[in-house]
């Protein structure tokens, strides 16, 4: 158990000298080692490579993000939906600089691991999400869940590689993955959320996205 225990605490311990890091600097193994006060050997050892270290920064990302969607207070899955989305932009918009370093290496093509491509840590967020839009029956039954959730996946991971690059601000990326969502889900609504999807096409329909750094 103590064993288990120091583990444990050297894990948080680089996590935390990670975000910092990242925050300042390009990740560096032997900096982060330093900065985390272990060996040079032990990041290695607890995760493997650097990417995995930048993965699992984003799975503790979407985690705190489900976590409060799960805890809100929307009326059902379309409004969590939502919510959702509005979350994620201003965590992005809080912290632009550790953000946009982990999504450029989190969406990179050059990964170091070969398997981990299809291992995108949003995935569950949106899935869960997803689902609870046909298990309340705002979305025809008939929908594949994962296909529409990889489709959305696809439409965020643009968004977000869109605001990294710096072509689009948080406020942008919102609308866009907001419209894509709704123009999306449109298609397969039923009557409990069909009039509420065209009211939020009414209201907020997609213009040129502003660009800038925020």
């Amino acid at each position: 158990m103590k064993v288990q225990e120091a583990m444990d605490r050297r894990r948080k311990a680089i996590l935390a000298a990670a975000r910092a890091m990242l925050e300042k600097e390009p990740l560096s193994m032997r900096r982060l080692a330093e900065a985390a006060g272990v060996s040079q050997a032990t990041p290695y050892n607890l995760f493997g490579t650097k990417r995995r270290i930048f993965l699992t920064l984003y799975q503790e990302l979407n985690d705190d993000l489900l976590a409060r969607i799960r805890a809100g207070d929307a009326r059902d899955a379309l409004d969590r939906m939502y919510e959702a989305i509005r979350l994620m932009a201003g965590t992005l918009a809080a912290e632009p600089g550790f953000f946009r370093a982990l999504i450029a290496v989190i969406y990179s093509s050059d990964a170091e691991d070969a398997d981990i491509g299809t291992a995108d840590p949003a995935v569950a967020l949106w899935t869960e999400l997803m689902g609870a839009l046909a298990g309340e029956r705002l979305i025809a039954a008939s929908v594949d869940i994962a296909a529409f959730t990889r489709n959305f996946v696809y439409l965020v991971g643009g968004a977000l590689m869109d605001w990294t690059d710096g072509r689009i601000d948080a406020d942008a990326l919102e609308t866009a993955v907001r419209y894509g969502f709704t123009l999306a889900t449109l298609a397969v609504a039923t009557d409990a959320s069909r009039s509420r999807l065209e009211r939020v096409l009414a209201a907020a329909p997609l213009s040129s996205p502003p660009t800038g750094t925020g």
